[in-house]
C-alpha cells in the first residue's frame, strides 16, 4: 500500500515538472503576446498584451512610446491608451488602412509616414509597435523600419516577415506588393530618361535644290555686252 502510494506521488511530481513549465510559458505568451526585439533600445514589436504584460514590458525595456496599430474599438484597446497616459508613455494610434491602390492613392501611406516620423526622432526611443496578433501589421511596419532605417533590402525585410510567422504573405498581394515597391526616403529618386522623338517629330529631309539651266553661249555673250547683230 505504501509502495503504491509512493509510486503515485512520484508520478504526480513528474507530471507537475512537465506540465508546470508549459503552463507558465502559455501564460507568459498570453501576457506578452509574440513580443520580439527588432532593434535593442530602439524598436520592439508584439501583439495585444494584457495590462500585466504591458506593464512588465514597459518597465523591463523602458518603453517611451507605444504605437498601436488597432482601431480602438475594443475595451482592452481603449484601456491600453488610458494606461499609457497614466504611465507617462507616449501613445500613438495608427488606424488600419488598405495597403493597395484605392482610386489612385494608397491609404496606408499616411500611417507609414507617421510611423517614420516617430522612429526618426530618437527622443521617442524605445518604441513598441503592436497590432492584435503581433505578426501581420506589426511585422509589416517592422519591415518598413528595416528598409527605412537599417537599409535592408526588400528581399531581406520580406524574408523576416515570413520568418516571424507571416506564413500567408504570398497570398496577400496588396501588402506584398507594397513591400516590393517600397522606396525608402533615403534612396535617390529615379531620373526619367528623356523621351525619344516620335517618327513624326523627326526632322524632315531638306528638299533638294533645283539646278537652274545653264544659259546658252549667246546668252552669256549678251550678259557680257557681246550682243550679236542678226544677219540682214
Amino acid at each position: 500500500m505504501l509502495r503504491a502510494s509512493g509510486l503515485a506521488t512520484g508520478c504526480l511530481v513528474v507530471v507537475a515538472l512537465i506540465v508546470t513549465p508549459s503552463v507558465y510559458a502559455l501564460r507568459q505568451h498570453a501576457r506578452t503576446r509574440n513580443f520580439r526585439v527588432v532593434r535593442p533600445g530602439v524598436l520592439y514589436r508584439s501583439g495585444q498584451m494584457t495590462r500585466e504584460g504591458l506593464q512588465r514590458i514597459l518597465h523591463d525595456y523602458q518603453i517611451k512610446t507605444v504605437i498601436n496599430l488597432r482601431d480602438g474599438q475594443s475595451a482592452v484597446d481603449r484601456n491600453e491608451e488610458d494606461f499609457c497616459k497614466s504611465e507617462d508613455v507616449r501613445f500613438v494610434r495608427i488606424m488600419p488602412s488598405r495597403w493597395g491602390d484605392d482610386g489612385g492613392s494608397v491609404p496606408v501611406e499616411a500611417g507609414v509616414r507617421r510611423f517614420r516620423d516617430v522612429l526618426a526622432d530618437p527622443n521617442n526611443y524605445p518604441v513598441l509597435v503592436h497590432c492584435y496578433a503581433g505578426i501581420h501589421r506589426a511585422g509589416s511596419y517592422s519591415a518598413i523600419y528595416r528598409m527605412e532605417f537599417e537599409h535592408w533590402t526588400k528581399a531581406e525585410a520580406i524574408a523576416e516577415m515570413k520568418k516571424c510567422g507571416y506564413d500567408n504573405l504570398d497570398d496577400e498581394l496588396d501588402i506584398l506588393g507594397f513591400m516590393e515597391q517600397y522606396r525608402p526616403t533615403w534612396m535617390p529618386k529615379e531620373e526619367k530618361s528623356p523621351e525619344r522623338p516620335s517618327v513624326e517629330a523627326k526632322a524632315k529631309p531638306k528638299p533638294k535644290k533645283q539646278l537652274k539651266p545653264k544659259p546658252s553661249a549667246k546668252a552669256r555673250r549678251a550678259l557680257d555686252g557681246w550682243v550679236l547683230q542678226p544677219d540682214r
